[in-house]
């Protein structure tokens, strides 16, 4: 089943390639693309040709600065996962995928919007391919203090800060699933930013 979601990224790609020729989007700023019926979004897992309307229906271009890692090639390594059962078990996959993401070389921290959107789709678990198990599990690690968010300053550009995430590793519960210390996070250097607890707005995109 084609879901909302799915056209959306299918148009998000097609849409940035021509928008670019024209010279509409600039260097440093993306396309983003939401379906809605009248000023609402549509849901992103509904059905795309059951709801689909075209006198009802409009598609909403928008543009944001480009996250750290958003348009790299750079996937998480494939290893073995265990299958997702029950919401604990999604929790753990999602803190190993965390982990793996925070140990590759190079990079000093974990984009929320490019873990959430590309390295879980690349995890061997089912529920990962779903995006409102996705946004369940963060928001539960999150609420859990598992995971951390916090705002760092964003090279490209950097007057737009960037939503962070890191494993919370002094918790035992956390040490229980991923092991002792990688080296992934020492580099992690949060900002303050003045607004809401970011457990409340980071993923609210998806609403």
């Amino acid at each position: 089943m084609k879901t909302n979601a799915d056209t959306e990224r299918e148009l998000i790609s097609q849409f940035s390639t021509l928008l670019r020729k024209l010279g509409v989007l600039s260097d440093g700023y993306q396309a983003d693309v939401h379906l809605h019926r009248g000023n609402r979004k549509k849901r992103r897992d509904a059905a795309f040709e059951a709801n689909w309307d075209p006198e009802a229906d409009s598609i909403r271009i928008s543009f944001s600065p480009i996250e750290e890692d958003a348009e790299t090639d750079i996937g998480i390594a494939s290893r073995p996962v265990m299958r997702a059962g029950g919401t604990g078990d999604r929790v753990a996959d999602l803190l190993r995928a965390l982990d793996r993401a925070a140990s590759r070389p190079g990079y000093e921290f974990v984009s929320l919007k490019w873990f959430r959107d590309s390295a879980l789709s690349q995890e061997q678990v089912p529920w990962a391919a779903d995006p409102l198990a996705c946004d369940e599990v963060l928001r539960e690690a999150i609420d859990r203090r598992w995971i951390l968010t916090s705002k760092v300053a964003n090279p490209r550009p950097p007057h737009f800060p960037v939503t962070a995430i890191r494993l919370n590793r002094q918790l035992p519960d956390v040490i229980g699933i991923v092991g002792g210390h990688r080296g992934g996070d020492h580099a992690f250097r949060p900002i303050p930013i003045r607004g809401e607890s970011l457990s409340a707005t980071v993923l609210r995109d998806r609403r």
